[in-house]
């Protein structure tokens, strides 16, 4: 099974449509294709802006993990933890505000990145939290167990996207 495969697993899974199906019947009456919806989604840049939102708390993130690894600088290390957790609610937003449009498929393995994202903003909470009282082996662990989630669930989006594009 190639990576391609691997990632196209969850659009399968029926089983996800028990609490997608519901949940993305809640979002998208929630955003009612209003005036937010359309400013979630980008319709005023031309582009989706969850792509770009995103940046915000996995390039913060990444840089928090390699700054602690290669320069041991814990305290910029918590700072940029930080600033990804902040960036992390307009990332939310803009992938549920696109995720409510998204056909079955698509809903399917959504509901199983935005699993990996809270999972992923989780361990960078812990780790934020935990280095609150200084640097600890405990506080770098989260910190790349929240990376790795960042990672697979990043990996997952980009497969959303791309789907429909052909293999290399």
């Amino acid at each position: 099974m190639n990576v391609r495969e691997l990632l196209g697993v969850p659009e399968s899974v029926d089983a996800l449509d028990r609490i997608s199906v519901p949940l993305q019947q809640r979002v998208g009456g929630i955003l009612d294709n209003g005036p937010a919806a359309g400013l979630l989604r980008g319709s005023w840049l031309g582009h989706p802006v969850h792509p770009m939102a995103v940046t915000v708390p996995v390039g913060a993130w990444t840089a928090a993990v390699v700054l602690e690894t290669v320069l041991r600088d814990h305290r910029a290390a918590r700072r940029l933890i930080g600033l990804g957790l902040a960036g992390a609610p307009l990332a939310v937003a803009t992938g549920w505000a696109d995720w409510a449009v998204r056909d079955d498929t698509d809903r399917r393995a959504g509901l199983v990145h935005a699993v990996g994202n809270t999972m992923a903003a989780s361990a960078m909470l812990v780790s934020f939290r935990l280095r609150k009282r200084g640097p600890s082996v405990r506080a770098e662990a989260w910190s790349w167990a929240g990376l790795a989630a960042a990672a697979a669930s990043g990996a997952l989006g980009g497969h959303i996207a791309f789907a429909s594009t052909p293999e290399p």
